[in-house]
């Protein structure tokens, strides 16, 4: 199992965005030293919502703050990009940092932010397919040219070089069983969240296991990172869960103010339908109750021991091999996030790493 950690830049009150890129660039620094295996940064533009528009410059500079730490995407939003240009920074980034680069990719699903980076949004599909076929082409640094419906260019080369090919790792961001077919013909692996029951989520695995198993790739033998958010560890059980039932519906209303929740685009835009009924869920995360324990029992909320079953379900069940924990969460102050940080990496991770406790 790997261990990463997610980096959005979110603090508490009207702390302002210079200070909490401060903040958690010492969190970096921080889970570092504890062990942790990789920070993840997430995409988004022009909103309070996880505010990091430029995730690979980010990591690099997380890889000169903590040399040899891996760095991961989740996801970078490949219509945002000219397919050229973001095989280039990858390259550099590959260059500039010495640990793995897991590169997460999706689509991005807010028309707020598509409506200002001037892409259409029912393109998506297409043109994501198309910049996925050129990095990959990119990245094997010989010259090649592409013709295909969005994207035309002459025979052209990627430099610089790689420093080490082998150190670049791809996932397909997924969220419906069509999704992970998609993902599959593009020869893909998985990234996704726990934002899904589990039973919904084995059977996207299950769909693409059987898409990739006929493409040829070694399906079975795959594991996939999943993006836990929120991560809230405490002493007992009921510390934590107290704690997410405070923090985690602001997590929500920031989130439903940046998709436009309330209007609901997503039923009349092909290729987005299933995310209407998606985020018609997530509203009714927004107050305490019922609704929200539930959604909260399929995250890493609670005590060591509680956290350590959550993610032995999600190991043995489901393929995961590389857990993002999220410890940011919105409003919350950074001793109760740091000390979640800290307690996952001391009582949490050596569960896994030592045979004798795994046992």
């Amino acid at each position: 199992m790997k261990f990463g950690f997610s980096v959005p830049p979110v603090g508490p009150g009207e702390r302002s965005d210079a200070e909490n890129y401060k903040r958690v660039i010492e969190d970096c620094r921080l889970a570092h030293s504890l062990g942790y295996d990789a920070a993840w940064a997430l995409e988004h533009h022009f909103t309070p919502y996880f505010p990091t528009p430029d995730p690979l410059l980010y990591l690099a500079h997380i890889a000169a703050q903590c040399p040899g730490l891996g760095l991961g995407t989740c996801v970078l939003v490949l219509p945002w990009y000219h397919p050229l240009r973001i095989t280039e920074q990858i390259a550099m980034l590959n260059l500039l940092s010495e640990g793995e680069l897991y590169l997460g990719l999706g689509r991005g699903s807010a028309r707020y932010e598509y409506e200002r980076l001037g892409v259409d949004m029912t393109e998506t599909r297409e043109r994501f397919r198309e910049t996925v076929e050129i990095i990959k082409r990119g990245l094997q640094g010989k010259p090649f040219s592409y013709e295909g419906t969005y994207f035309n260019f002459p025979e052209t080369q990627i430099r610089p070089h790689l420093r080490a090919p082998e150190d670049i790792h791809f996932y397909g961001a997924i969220g419906s069983p069509e999704s992970a077919e998609i993902m599959a013909d593009l020869g893909l692996s998985l990234i996704h969240t726990t934002n899904f029951p589990d039973h919904y989520t084995d059977r996207i695995i299950a769909n693409w296991r059987e898409r990739a198993a006929s493409h040829g790739m070694d399906a079975e033998g795959m594991t996939f990172p999943i993006h836990c958010n929120p991560t809230i560890v405490a002493d007992t059980d009921e510390e934590a869960l107290e704690l997410a039932r405070v923090y985690y519906p602001h997590f929500i209303r920031v989130q439903m103010a940046h998709y436009e929740t309330a209007a609901d685009y997503w039923k009349d835009t092909p290729g987005y339908e299933i995310h209407s009924k998606m985020f018609a869920n997530l509203q009714k995360l927004a107050q305490p109750g019922e609704p929200l324990d539930k959604a909260l029992s399929l995250q890493l909320v609670g005590s060591p021991e509680t956290v350590i079953r959550r993610i032995e379900t999600l190991r043995d069940n489901l393929g995961i091999g590389h857990i993002i924990t999220a410890h940011f969460l919105y409003e919350m102050d950074d001793d109760l996030r740091r000390r979640s940080l800290r307690i996952f990496a001391e009582q949490v991770i050596p569960h896994f790493s030592d045979k004798e406790a795994a046992a």
